[in-house]
C-alpha cells in the first residue's frame, strides 16, 4: 500500500466537487504524508492556486488536501 495526497476542490455554482491526486510524489505512510504536508504547504498551496484557480470560467472557491492509501498490484 502507498500513500498519496489529494486535493479536494470546490468552484464556484458547480454543484460536485473534484478530487485531484498530487502526483509528483507517494508516500509510505500517511505520517509520512501528512509530515510532507506540513513541510511544504506554501508550495503546494501556490500549485494549486496556479493551476486549479479558474476551471471553465469558474473560480475556486474552497479546497483541502487528503491522505488517502492506495493499493496496487505488481505485476511479474
Amino acid at each position: 500500500m502507498i500513500w498519496a495526497l489529494s486535493i479536494m476542490l470546490w468552484y464556484h455554482d458547480v454543484p460536485e466537487q473534484d478530487l485531484q491526486y498530487w502526483q509528483h510524489k507517494t508516500f509510505e505512510s500517511q505520517y509520512e504524508c501528512h509530515d510532507y504536508l506540513a513541510d511544504n504547504k506554501v508550495v503546494l498551496v501556490d500549485s494549486v492556486l496556479e493551476t486549479f484557480r479558474n476551471r471553465d470560467g469558474k473560480l475556486l472557491q474552497n479546497f483541502e488536501f487528503y491522505c488517502e492509501s492506495k493499493s496496487y498490484v505488481m505485476e511479474v
